[in-house]
């Protein structure tokens, strides 16, 4: 017998502030970004090349499960805007369930927008978009 090595199953996905899993997620969907512009030269129009300008790596997700026992140890619980406006991200790790190998970790993720419910004992972000500064990982 042989482990399949061309797919991949049974990923984790889970959420970290100051490395302590604070939660998981059910899918995320990761967009990359950098804003090429068109570069050429005086009196050229066609583009000799096209130069980065910005990286904006957003982040879609569906069913975040937030374990709010351990957000509120961290004093991670923002009730409102002003709450926000401390700038407090959290990294999003994505890893092989097989080996326990890192895929893609995304780096200083911060809310934007969507909808959460909130349970007992848990709260669920049942569809949210998130930005992130930086990430890495190839995915494979």
């Amino acid at each position: 017998m042989k482990q399949n090595k061309k797919v991949r199953s049974g990923n984790e996905i889970i959420v970290l502030f100051d490395g302590q899993q604070v939660g998981m997620c059910r899918s995320v969907r990761g967009s990359d970004d950098y804003g090429p512009d068109a570069a050429s030269g005086i009196g050229d129009i066609h583009v000799a090349e096209w130069v980065p300008t910005q990286a904006r790596h957003s982040l879609s997700v569906s069913n975040m499960v937030l374990i709010k026992s351990n957000m509120m140890a961290l004093g991670l619980t923002p009730e409102n805007g002003d709450a926000v406006l401390q700038g407090l991200v959290f990294d999003l790790e994505m890893y092989a369930k097989a080996d326990g190998q890192l895929l893609r970790k995304y780096l200083g993720v911060s809310y934007a927008s969507g909808d959460i419910d909130i349970q007992a004992h848990q709260i669920v972000v049942a569809s949210g978009q998130f930005m992130a500064l930086d990430v890495t990982g190839k995915g494979a």
